[in-house]
């Protein structure tokens, strides 16, 4: 038996939040993944959620925890930045008519932060529309406050972006 690392624990109870969401009805969980990177070394987790009665548009949230995160917390002497995570998130949508309401919805609700505006062409399913959001720090197991916080913000930002014109 092994200890978890922080990313482990960070990532059980973030789960465990969003389909709490799930749950009472609040988000509807329509995807998830869970991938151990052997070659790197590092941890990545995305959960995607949308309403439940209104599907136009997503919000991915990411953990991601490269080498020097788990080095730092399994071997001793490593001098990594600490034991934790890196967090992203991104609200996809495909009616492009509602993309510059929907830019500025989350762009108003997010504050400051790191933007990056992406349009996807696909032959098979048309474009789609993404805007992801850095938080561009560590985000330690002292910090997993926060990290709900931005799932339950993630979520209020789809019933923004619902309600939208």
């Amino acid at each position: 038996m092994f200890d978890p690392t922080a990313f482990e624990n960070m990532k059980t109870v973030f789960e465990g939040a969003a389909y709490d969401l799930d749950l009472s009805g609040e988000a509807a969980i329509i995807g998830r993944n869970d991938i151990v990177d052997l070659a790197g070394m590092s941890r990545d987790y995305r959960i995607t959620l949308t309403l439940p009665a209104w599907r136009e548009a997503s919000a991915t949230v990411r953990l991601f925890a490269p080498f020097a995160q788990l080095a730092a917390e399994i071997l001793d002497g490593f001098s990594g930045n600490g034991a934790g995570a890196y967090a992203w998130i991104t609200f996809s949508w495909q009616n492009t008519k509602k993309s510059d309401a929907y830019k500025s919805i989350i762009r108003s609700l997010w504050g400051g932060r790191h933007f990056e505006e992406r349009s996807v062409y696909s032959s098979f399913s048309g474009t789609s529309e993404e805007v992801i959001i850095d938080f561009n720090r560590l985000i330690t197991e002292d910090l997993m406050d926060d990290l709900l916080e931005m799932l339950h913000h993630a979520v209020k930002t789809l019933h923004h972006l619902k309600s939208s014109p």
